[in-house]
C-alpha cells in the first residue's frame, strides 16, 4: 500500500503506512525503504515549489527593501527567492550585498562563492568579495578578488575603486608604527599564507631581506614567484617594509 502511495507523491501517507509496519516488524528492510521514501520526499518537495517567475518576484521585493536599508527584509526576501530558483547565480550575489550591509562577512562569502560556481564571469561577485574581504581586513584576499574582476573586465568600475582603496589602505598601514593585531589574525588564519611562509625559497628570501635588502631586492625582481609571494604578505601585514 506504501508503494502505491508514493506513486502518488502521498508521501505522507506512504511514510505512515511505513511506520505501521515497523511497529509490527522492525526489520532492516523496512527501515531502508523508509529512509529512501523520506528522502524522495525532501527532493520532490523541493522541485514542486521551485518557480523561477516567483523567485524573481521575491527578489525585486528584496531590491526594494535594500534600497529603503532594511537588509534584515531584503536577505528573507533573497532567501525565498534563493529557495524558489537556487541556479541563479545573481540571487546569492544579491544575499551577499544584504550580508554585508549585516556585516555577516563569512556568510556573504559564502553566497559570493556558490554565485561564482554558477556563473564565474559574474563580475560584481567578485567586487563584492572584494569589498567583505576588505571590511575583514584581509586586503591579499580584497586585492585578489578585485583583480579577478578585473580580467573579465578590465574597465569595471566597481573593482577598479575598490583596488585603489586596498592599494591606499596597505600602503597606509605599512606607513604606520602600529600593528592591527586582527589583520595579522586573520592572515595566519589563511592557508594560503601559511603554504607561503612555509616555503623553503620564500623563507630564505625573507632572511636575506634583514642581511642584505639590496641583495633580497635584485632576486625579487628577476622571480616571478617571490614578486607575487610578497604582494601577498605585504598586503596581509605580514611583511612591513619600513
Amino acid at each position: 500500500m506504501a508503494s502505491v502511495y508514493e506513486k502518488q507523491h502521498k508521501f505522507d501517507e506512504a511514510i505512515a503506512m511505513y511506520h505501521k509496519s515497523l511497529t509490527e516488524d522492525n526489520n532492516r528492510q523496512t527501515r531502508s525503504s523508509l529512509r529512501e521514501l523520506e528522502r524522495k520526499k525532501e527532493k520532490w518537495e523541493k522541485e514542486s515549489y521551485l518557480d523561477p517567475v516567483k523567485a524573481e518576484e521575491h527578489r525585486e521585493k528584496g531590491n526594494e527593501h535594500f534600497k529603503a536599508n532594511d537588509f534584515v527584509k531584503s536577505k528573507a526576501e533573497y532567501d525565498e527567492a534563493i529557495r524558489r530558483n537556487p541556479r541563479e547565480a545573481k540571487l546569492y550575489s544579491n544575499r551577499a550585498a544584504a550580508l554585508t550591509k549585516l556585516l555577516a562577512y563569512p556568510d556573504a562569502l559564502r553566497d559570493l562563492e556558490e554565485c561564482l560556481k554558477l556563473d564565474p564571469t559574474f563580475v560584481k561577485a567578485y567586487s563584492r568579495k572584494g569589498a567583505a574581504h576588505f571590511f575583514m581586513k584581509e586586503y591579499h584576499k580584497a586585492l585578489e578578488s578585485y583583480e579577478k574582476g578585473l580580467a573579465i573586465d578590465k574597465a569595471n568600475e566597481e573593482c577598479l575603486r575598490g583596488r585603489e582603496q586596498v592599494l591606499a589602505k596597505v600602503a597606509s598601514t605599512q606607513g604606520s608604527d602600529e600593528v592591527d593585531e586582527e589583520q595579522i589574525r586573520h592572515a595566519m588564519a589563511d592557508p594560503e599564507i601559511q603554504r607561503i611562509l612555509h616555503d623553503p625559497q620564500i623563507q630564505l628570501f625573507l632572511r636575506s631581506m634583514k642581511e642584505d635588502p639590496a641583495e633580497a631586492q635584485k632576486a625579487m625582481k628577476k622571480e616571478p614567484k617571490l614578486q607575487e609571494a610578497m604582494s601577498k604578505l605585504i598586503a596581509a601585514g605580514i611583511v612591513r617594509t619600513r
